[in-house]
């Protein structure tokens, strides 16, 4: 969601983006498959954040990349690239991003969250990470999401471990629930993740195709 209320949908297979007004109707669209040989050039988009300032975050996937966009869908930059040194990423694929504007991305294959920060100079540079005991397979399910809440936890999904994960901003684990199972305490593949504003926690279970919500003990 974008701060006037529009929706932007990572179009992944269609390698676009496509953005809507808050009751659906279509506004516009950008990007088309290739291998960034231009900044529109998708392989596999997998998720979009949007900042306060408007601007709107796009992991390239397949391209190992993110790209920044004007809400318009004009360029503004790109970080990443592939590798496994700092600021490098292999599939990243969930975006979020927290009060502070530090931009957390799911570094799939590289089995770790990165945070970056903007410079000075605009440019989007390795702030910190960590790594996960998670993330293992590299199948089409196994793609982790995250969300960022206004208290400061960070919490990803970790789909093949049929569990969701919740850490601090700087990388501390403070719990993790699920198995595998049909049951309210189990998860049949879970997929995405998004925090209420009262703290309660909603995870896309995509293998039982059902949305459940937990309430977190107060820190």
């Amino acid at each position: 969601l974008g701060p006037d209320g529009s929706v932007y949908v990572a179009d992944t297979w269609n390698h676009r983006v496509q953005k809507f007004t808050a009751d659906g109707k279509f506004l516009t669209t950008w990007g088309y498959f290739g291998q960034a040989e231009q900044p529109e050039a998708f392989w596999g988009p997998r998720d979009v954040a949007v900042d306060a300032k408007g601007r709107v975050f796009v992991t390239d996937t397949g391209n190992k990349r993110v790209v920044v966009f004007d809400s318009d869908g004009r360029y503004i930059t790109q970080f990443g690239g592939g590798g496994f040194g700092p600021g490098q990423l292999d599939e990243p694929v969930g975006l979020a991003i927290d009060q502070e504007e530090l931009i957390y991305v799911a570094d799939t294959w590289n089995q770790r969250i990165q945070v970056f920060q903007e410079s000075e100079e605009n440019l989007f540079t390795p702030f910190r990470s960590w790594e996960l005991q998670a993330w293992y397979g590299q199948s089409l399910d196994n793609k982790p999401y995250l969300a960022v809440d206004p208290r400061g936890f960070v919490f990803a999904a970790d789909p093949e471990g049929y569990r969701v994960m919740q850490f601090t901003l700087t990388g501390e684990a403070v719990r993790s629930w699920g198995d595998y199972g049909v049951g309210n305490d189990s998860f049949g593949l879970p997929a995405s993740v998004a925090v209420a504003p009262d703290g309660s926690v909603w995870v896309v279970d995509a293998g039982n195709s059902r949305l459940m919500l937990f309430i977190l003990p107060r820190e």
